[in-house]
């Protein structure tokens, strides 16, 4: 599965000052089209990419560079300010989660949730451990606040949060088999597992490896 492993889409031709203003110019484009608003440092927006990957579905990256999505005319696409944004005709969605499961309803192959109702919901409630449990502790606005007001060293405040979560997440899969989190089938508990495991390692310096079954999984997904 290389393309999990994107991380930084290629180089978008846009410019800074144009990336979210021209949002109501591609509203009128065919609804089989897509436009992405992201940034290659959200793991949110990382989410929405492999989603999008998964199913083999074109779409083109609008790059929000840090500080772009403070401005009005993003304000007006997410105005929660945050990425990731898609685009699908003349709608916005935004939050990660409901974007990948709206593409796996109109694109079920691969299927991204299993057919079982108990599964599906494990499937979920992993990921929103991850959603609402792990990522807002370490979301871009919540660590600059920490820095500037709080006089915070953000790493080490967010990082036994992440770990708490991290332990979470082994135990609720630690009984499963197969190569990825639930099973031999990529779901949506790997599209979110992937880059918060990658953002334990790489921004809190956590070992994943004290945590088995993540770290197998993640091997498998990377090869």
């Amino acid at each position: 599965f290389f393309f999990l492993m994107i991380r930084r889409p290629p180089r978008s031709t846009q410019s800074r000052s144009s990336a979210a203003s021209d949002v109501y110019k591609r509203q009128n484009m065919q609804s089989s089209e897509f436009v992405l608003y992201s940034s290659f440092r959200s793991s949110a927006s990382w989410r929405a990419r492999i989603a999008l990957n998964l199913k083999r579905l074109k779409f083109k990256y609008a790059r929000i560079y840090p500080g772009d999505q403070l401005k009005e005319d993003y304000i007006k696409i997410n105005p929660m300010k945050h990425v990731p944004a898609l685009v699908v005709g003349d709608q916005v969605l935004v939050e990660s989660m409901p974007i990948c499961e709206y593409l796996n309803e109109i694109y079920p192959e691969p299927a991204l949730l299993p057919k079982d109702p108990i599964r599906k919901a494990r499937v979920r409630a992993f990921c929103e451990i991850i959603n609402s449990g792990m990522q807002p502790l370490q979301n871009g606005k919540v660590i600059t606040r920490i820095e500037s007001e709080y006089q915070g060293k953000h790493v080490e405040w967010a990082k036994p949060w992440i770990a708490d979560g991290l332990r979470a997440l082994e135990a609720f899969i630690s009984k499963e088999t197969g190569k990825y989190s639930f099973g031999d089938e990529v779901t949506l508990a790997d599209v979110f597992l992937l880059p918060q495991a990658s953002a334990a390692q790489t921004r809190f310096g956590i070992d994943i490896n004290d945590y088995p079954r993540i770290a197998q999984v993640v091997k498998n997904l990377n090869e």
